[in-house]
């Protein structure tokens, strides 16, 4: 059974844009994505425990046994997820195009110059842990190289994976860890949302260390969207569990030496543990999530709108975290906000999925393409007659 919903709309008022066929995969990764980016991003929400020469030091021993499983499993590992998604969602989006004969490249760059834009308002108005920003300048290498053949783009991003392990080998990253945000933690506590957006417009920039390795699952995301694998993952089941197994030892044994050159404060460790253990565990959840999209397609909903999730996580947790808000920050043990994720995460499936039921997009997805099309488009599916959705 293919896993795409085809939904073409018409509005007799209004030029609409259509909505091409959605790969419902696509969507059910993208939600599995973003539970993982809370569960990591929920550690700097609420504490200063997201630290290389902290980190699993907190609380008793589950709280510590919690803190570095989702440091084993989750960090990094679903950034790079999300990066790999970007850059499929970029090859389906330019397939559908150039094959109804729509100019891409304008279209693309106002759609990532709006994600700059709406990046860089998260940035400063509600946490400064976005990666929007990132992508949005990342994804201009997607429209360089979008010519090239797959042998030469799997040739680059091994380089790109190659040049990053070498360069951070060399690079004190306990340090780099420990001192990014160390000055905002009074702020966190006990600033004014003023003082806080202050900061982060103040703020200096440090190199991130995970910029080859979005750059290389950006390359191997469009190397996967064009061979078109997320049409029917059914027919490619043999290679999945082939590479699911391949990929696991790979990435226990890559985790493994992260966790313990965090330990024993070795960057090749860490290195080796970032740029081949992370991206080997992303790739065994994508096989994990495709052998079994049916089963989780409930997830399918949260990912339709995961760019309104995805913001709405950083307005619900500095709220109950920052001082402005709650106050909670530092104060919960891990266990307790390993469970918060849970909550906040099943709540936006059940408003997910209601809200998807009664509208066309989440409502930054709206903004978002209602900018980049520089039109509005209708956002409410009642009005919207012909309207037809089916599966198959």
């Amino acid at each position: 059974m293919l896993l795409v919903t085809e939904r073409i709309i018409f509005d007799m008022t209004t030029t609409v844009r259509p909505i091409e066929n959605r790969i419902v995969a696509l969507d059910v990764l993208r939600g599995f994505a973003l539970f993982g980016v809370l569960m990591v991003n929920m550690l700097d929400f609420s504490s200063s425990a997201l630290r290389a020469s902290t980190l699993g030091m907190r609380g008793n021993e589950l709280d510590q046994i919690i803190d570095l499983a989702i440091a084993f499993f989750a960090v990094v590992k679903f950034y790079l997820l999300f990066s790999f998604l970007f850059g499929i969602g970029f090859a389906v989006q330019m397939r559908r195009m150039e094959a109804n004969n729509r100019p891409f490249v304008m279209f693309y760059l106002r759609r990532l110059f709006f994600l700059f834009v709406i990046g860089f308002g998260h940035s400063i108005l509600l946490w400064d842990g976005d990666i929007l920003r990132l992508y949005a300048i990342a994804g201009v290498m997607l429209l360089l190289v979008r010519g090239l053949s797959t042998r030469i783009l799997l040739g680059l991003a091994g380089l790109i994976a190659l040049g990053g392990l070498l360069i951070f080998s060399f690079t004190d990253i306990m340090q780099m860890s420990d001192m990014i945000g160390l000055d905002a933690i009074p702020l966190y506590m006990n600033g004014t949302y003023w003082e806080l957006v202050n900061y982060r417009l103040n703020m200096g920039h440090v190199l991130d260390i995970q910029i080859p390795m979005v750059l290389v699952m950006f390359l191997l995301g469009l190397v996967v969207g064009r061979s078109g694998v997320l049409d029917d993952p059914a027919r490619y089941t043999p290679f999945l569990r082939r590479w699911w197994k391949f990929a696991l030892p790979v990435g226990l044994l890559g985790n493994l030496f992260l966790l313990l050159g965090f330990q024993e404060n070795q960057s090749w460790m860490i290195s080796f543990g970032l740029h081949v253990g992370a991206p080997a565990l992303s790739f065994v959840y994508v096989s994990f999530v495709l052998l079994n999209a049916q089963k989780l397609r409930a997830l399918a909903p949260v990912g339709q709108m995961a760019l309104t999730n995805y913001l709405t996580h950083s307005l619900v947790c500095t709220t109950l975290f920052y001082g402005y808000g709650f106050g909670l920050y530092n104060q919960l043990a891990p266990t307790v906000t390993f469970l918060l994720v849970f909550v906040i995460f099943g709540a936006q499936m059940v408003i997910s999925k209601w809200w998807m039921s009664q509208y066309r997009f989440g409502l930054m997805e709206w903004a978002w393409r209602s900018l980049t099309y520089w039109q509005i488009q209708p956002i409410t599916r009642k009005p919207l007659t012909n309207a037809s959705e089916s599966a198959s």
